[in-house]
């Protein structure tokens, strides 16, 4: 991190005195309000303004950092946080949670924070039925291909999909939150240390991920093909 950008809170003070004086709330959140900043780490931001013809999302640069914003009302906010929650990826409640509020009108932001805090640690919903056998017939579908693959690029393709998905059950049928890239083995390594440390340890190696990928199969009711069945909508996209 170069030394001569300012400390992430003033950047995100001045920013936001800049260009949002209306704002009603401002929170910085991401690797730099958790303190796991990296010499790549950008900054991010969720600006919650007066009510707003529509939620944008914006990137710049500022004092020397790169800057992601999210530019939201409260109630677009509320909905964009809702729907995150329900799909199992806590992505801007996570950054409001675990935000630093460096604006705050009326206790807003503190609202919003304190709220995630309460859903995030409820964890998701459970699996319904119907969704863990689609995550069980998935994961036995690329176990087969990974099996019967003989060509050595498509072998480590499908390996790579098999343990992602392979961590998105493992997590979602123990009612945790989901992630990806990095924020899926943060989430891993949170539940299961050591499931996490067997993922990471068969990357580029089939023959390894085939095992960690049966264990996390058999974990959850075991491989699914014969008789599943998917009722599809009359229209694509109805």
């Amino acid at each position: 991190m170069s030394r001569e950008r300012p400390a992430p809170v003033p950047t995100v003070i001045d920013l936001s005195r800049r260009l949002f004086p209306e704002a009603l709330a401002v929170v910085l959140g991401g690797s730099s309000a958790a303190g796991r900043l990296t010499p790549t780490s950008d900054l991010d931001v969720v600006v919650v303004t007066p009510p707003r013809p529509a939620p944008y999302r914006s990137s710049l640069h500022w004092l020397g950092w790169p800057v992601e914003v999210l530019v939201h009302d409260p109630q677009t906010l509320a909905a964009y946080c809702e729907d995150n929650l329900a799909r199992r990826w806590p992505g801007i409640p996570r950054l409001l949670a675990e935000g630093v509020v460096v604006t705050d009108t009326g206790g807003l932001g503190a609202g919003f924070r304190e709220r995630m805090r309460a859903r995030l640690a409820a964890g998701p919903a459970p699996l319904s039925p119907a969704e863990l056998d689609e995550h069980r017939f998935v994961l036995t579908d690329l176990l087969d291909d990974l099996s019967g693959a003989t060509d050595p690029g498509e072998r480590a393709f499908v390996a790579w999909r098999a343990l992602t998905e392979a961590s998105r059950l493992a997590l979602a049928a123990a009612r945790h939150w989901q992630g990806s890239g990095k924020w899926l083995l943060r989430e891993l390594r949170d539940l299961d240390p050591g499931l996490a440390d067997r993922v990471v340890r068969a990357m580029g190696e089939p023959d390894r991920a085939h095992g960690v990928v049966r264990e996390v199969l058999d974990r959850t009711g075991g491989p699914l093909w014969a008789g599943h069945t998917v009722v599809c909508p009359r229209r694509p996209g109805r």
